[in-house]
This record gives structure tokens, C-alpha cells and sequence, in this order.
């Protein structure tokens, strides 16, 4: 008797040969891959005892019984009713709607994984039941009239999710709060673009506002910039003396160079002039002796 398959793909791997030159290739890679893919983690236990064998069908088989059995069902499906229990939408401070909603999905996914799907109008309900943010009621009550005026299926889950997510955004809290982070944004680090960048793009090293609010890689990226460019910033001054203390040691050492250079110009005009000065003594000595008949007036009466 034929037997019937759900779709192709289970036909063509209920139809593969299960011997042969292709077969034991096959399982060959499939054993290596898990053996790798599981060393170092509690599921290498479950494939050690088909090791001898080295075939990746029993390998496979061994973990799809354990973790498709019934204990890690029981497990998987407690989580999913905790997150029942538990999930709640009070506001965006203690939980973001984004959150709440990525959250109910997993719930939904591990239900539908374990074979205990729950309905669309079974979300819905879960949905409304959830929201305890007073701001979202007159939109929760609003998806109700709808529901009750088109019948069931009138309204999807993911339409309605898309409903909230839209008056959630219209909130007095979330616009406050959006407000405050583009504020930062934009008025961050006196007219500078956002948080430790500077119009220009470049790391600013010098006085930062928000500084408190920076994260823990931002202010490591700023300490690193200024150890490179070898600033010593002191938080406590004034921006005009933390600007001439944040002079960088190469320009120190420039400066530095171009004083010594300055000061053996210095030096050798200096001699210069005391050589001139010597020169001109002598000559006025020499006059001197002319005058008063001396060695030089003979010389030149002897050349007469």
C-alpha cells in the first residue's frame, strides 16, 4: 500500500536509499557536523553512545528523542505558561510595548512548537487581558467594538498589535520620552552633532555634557583619543583652562624646538657683535699712537 506524505520533501526522505557509496558519505558529514557542533555541551552526552557506530541518522535520531521527548516538552511548555502568568504592559519605563509584543510571540512560537497552538482570537484576548497602561484602554475597548460589529476574524492578532503599537506611540509618556532622547541628541556637547563625535566626525576630547549619560564603550573610545593625542584633561577647570592644559605634548615639544633654535640665533649674534666691538678698539688704539707720536707715527715717518 502507498503510503501518503504531508508535502514532497518528507516523500524524497522517506524515498532515499539508506545504503550505498551516497549513503555512507552522507552520513559520514552529518556525524562530523554534530559531533562538532556538540562538543563542550550537555547534548555531546546524548551522541556518545552512537559513536562507535560513526552514523549520522542514529546521531540525529539520538538527539531528536531527546530533545522532542516528553521531559523537555514538559519544560518548554512551563516556560511559555510562566511568560502567561507573568507578561504585563504597564508602561514604557518598566517594559517597552516593542518588548511586550516580542515576548508574547515567544510564548505563541513555543505553544505552536509543542503542538498546542493557541487560536487568533485565544491571542487577542491575551492581548487585551495584558495591557494595564490606563492611556491604552480607550484603543483596547475601540478593537472590542470592532471585533463584536465584525464577527469573529474581523480583527487579526497582528492588526491589532499594530493598533496598540500606534497609540502606544501617541502616549504623553513615550512622546516625553522621545522628546528628551532627540533633546540630547541635538543639544548634546554644546551644538556638537551627538554624543562623543563632534560635528566633523572626530572624537571630542574636550568637555562633554552628557557625559553621565555616555555608555561605559563611549567614555573607553574618549580616554583612549585623548591617551593617543596625549592630552591631560582636568574635569575640574573652566572650558578656557582645560583648553590651554589640553595642549597636546607634541605640540609642546615643538614649541620646545623652535625656542632653542631661537635662543642659539641669539647666541650667535651675540658674538658676532662682541667681535665687531673688538675689532673697532683696535683700530682706535691704533689711531691713538698717531696722535701722540707713537709706534705708528714712526713707522709711517720712516717711510717717508
Amino acid at each position: 500500500a502507498s503510503q501518503t506524505y504531508s508535502n514532497f520533501v518528507e516523500e524524497t526522505i522517506a524515498c532515499a536509499p539508506l545504503q550505498g557509496v551516497h549513503f555512507e558519505a552522507d552520513s559520514d558529514t552529518v556525524y562530523k557536523s554534530l559531533t562538532s557542533f556538540t562538543t563542550g555541551y550537555p547534548s555531546e552526552d546524548w551522541i556518545k553512545g552512537t559513536s562507535r557506530k560513526k552514523n549520522g541518522r542514529i546521531s540525529m535520531d539520538a538527539l531528536r528523542s531527546h530533545f522532542a521527548g516528553e521531559g523537555n516538552t514538559t519544560r518548554r511548555i512551563a516556560q511559555a505558561d510562566r511568560m502567561k502568568e507573568t507578561l504585563h504592559y504597564k508602561n514604557e519605563r518598566s517594559m517597552t510595548f516593542e518588548t511586550f509584543l516580542s515576548k508574547c510571540q515567544k510564548m505563541f512560537n513555543i505553544y505552536f512548537k509543542e503542538g498546542e497552538p493557541m487560536e487568533e482570537d485565544a491571542k487577542i484576548r491575551f492581548l487585551f487581558k495584558k495591557i494595564e497602561n490606563q492611556g491604552l484602554q480607550a484603543a483596547v475597548e475601540a478593537l472590542k467594538v470592532r471585533i463584536t460589529t465584525g464577527g469573529p476574524g474581523s480583527v487579526s492578532y497582528t492588526s491589532a498589535a499594530n493598533h496598540l503599537s500606534t497609540a502606544v506611540s501617541e502616549l504623553p509618556e513615550y512622546v516625553a520620552k522621545h522628546n528628551r532622547n532627540i533633546s540630547s541628541l541635538e543639544k548634546g556637547n554644546n551644538g556638537q552633532s551627538s554624543g562623543i563625535y563632534d560635528p566633523n566626525g572626530k572624537i571630542i576630547t574636550g568637555t562633554i555634557a552628557n557625559w553621565n549619560s555616555l555608555s561605559r564603550e563611549e567614555k573607553a573610545k574618549v580616554f583612549n583619543e585623548r591617551k593617543r593625542l596625549g592630552i591631560k584633561y582636568n574635569r575640574g577647570v573652566n572650558k578656557d583652562k582645560g583648553e590651554r592644559k589640553g595642549k597636546s605634548s607634541k605640540e609642546i615639544d615643538k614649541v620646545k624646538k623652535q625656542n632653542s633654535k631661537l635662543k642659539r640665533t641669539i647666541k650667535a649674534l651675540k658674538k658676532k657683535v662682541q667681535f665687531s666691538e673688538d675689532v673697532s678698539d683696535d683700530d682706535s688704539e691704533d689711531d691713538a699712537g698717531d696722535q701722540f707720536g707713537g709706534k705708528e707715527s714712526k713707522k709711517k715717518k720712516s717711510k717717508k
